[in-house]
């Protein structure tokens, strides 16, 4: 870790495996991602025969990366996995064997610039047993910070039973979660299918996706439950911060909710922390307002299109628009993530 100055920490940002398993050809499904190579800097991830988006080399080549992160003046970038790669619609086994190969990948890339990067892994969670496993070996055996999990389980909230466990466990294993939509072809809802309009599903359907995530969270009671569950959502948490009064709303008068909540949504809101990829100065006040200033932390998407450039941006025009302590805004170039992935710092 840099010494000597503030450390600047991306914490969102994506890796693709050059190298992937013929997942499509072993399990005869081509829902299965594979990486058609068009040039020695850019590829095509193809998924279900078409394809799925167009990606450089910096999602898998270090050198590539540490250019654009020196170039950027970002210290340290947190990588976690592509979202179309998560497979929690597939075969259980499959899933588990994508994981554990992406997981060690991630581990060698954190091995090989230990000062640079820090990894979350991805596990299978369509099998509540085998993604508790696979938590614990990327915790104890690869000494990864945490996992990213996608918004949902194959439409499934976090709230149902069968994911109890395993959050529990994450809780025991002091574990960060990083929560980011899933972004699959075939998860987007039929009425944005319906609606055919280019770029929907990106900008209302994943705030949408992360927004549900975390309702289920709230008034499944997990939060309540597991209070010390280490959850970070993506994207600015969504829509959240402006649908959790209405959860509020009928916490204090229906009985929907109440029953077992023993503290308002409002309350339990701000157990989540959030990147800061608002594109808004008035989310991201409105994100503070909700959350508190010290639960927000830098967050770009790099090297997809919607990244943030410059990395913190936001916060820069934060700094200019006021409304924030310029020790909140320091925090939230770095030392917020470091905290929130237990990380020591100065």
């Amino acid at each position: 870790m840099p010494e000597g100055k503030a450390v600047r920490v991306d914490f969102h940002t994506h890796i693709f495996p050059e190298k992937l398993p013929p997942m499509a050809e072993r399990y005869r499904d081509e829902r299965w991602p594979r990486l058609e190579k068009e040039g020695g800097s850019s590829a095509q991830i193809v998924v279900g025969g078409s394809a799925y988006r167009k990606i450089g080399s910096e999602a898998w080549d270090l050198s590539r990366r540490l250019e654009d992160m020196d170039r950027e003046g970002v210290d340290i970038q947190v990588l976690s996995p592509t979202p179309i790669t998560f497979g929690y619609w597939g075969d259980a086994a499959a899933c588990a064997e994508l994981s554990r190969y992406q997981n060690d990948l991630i581990a060698r890339m954190v091995s090989e610039h230990p000062r640079r990067f820090v990894g979350l892994g991805t596990v299978p969670m369509q099998d509540p047993e085998a993604a508790t496993r696979e938590l614990i070996r990327v915790r104890k055996e690869l000494k990864l910070a945490g996992i990213e999990l996608g918004a949902s389980v194959d439409g499934k909230g976090f709230h149902v039973p069968e994911l109890r466990s395993f959050f529990k466990t994450a809780a025991d294993l002091n574990c960060p979660i990083f929560v980011h939509p899933t972004n699959e072809p075939w998860s987007v809802p039929e009425r944005h299918k319906r609606a055919a309009l280019p770029g929907l599903y990106q900008t209302v359907g994943m705030p949408g996706e992360t927004t549900f995530a975390a309702a289920t969270l709230i008034l499944g009671g997990v939060m309540s439950e597991i209070p010390n569950l280490r959850i970070c959502l993506a994207h600015g948490g969504g829509a959240l911060c402006w649908t959790v009064p209405r959860m509020d709303y009928f916490w204090a008068h229906t009985t929907i909710a109440k029953s077992r909540l023993p503290h308002s949504p409002l309350e339990i809101v701000r157990s989540f922390w959030a990147d800061t990829l608002t594109y808004d100065v008035d989310n991201l006040r409105l994100l503070k307002a909700r959350l508190g200033a010290e639960k927000l932390m830098v967050g770009t998407d790099y090297p997809f299109d919607a990244r943030e450039i410059p990395p913190g941006a936001i916060i820069d025009r934060a700094e200019q628009a006021g409304g924030f302590e310029i020790a909140e805004l320091a925090a939230m170039r770095g030392s917020n993530a470091l905290r929130f992935l237990n990380i020591p710092h100065a």
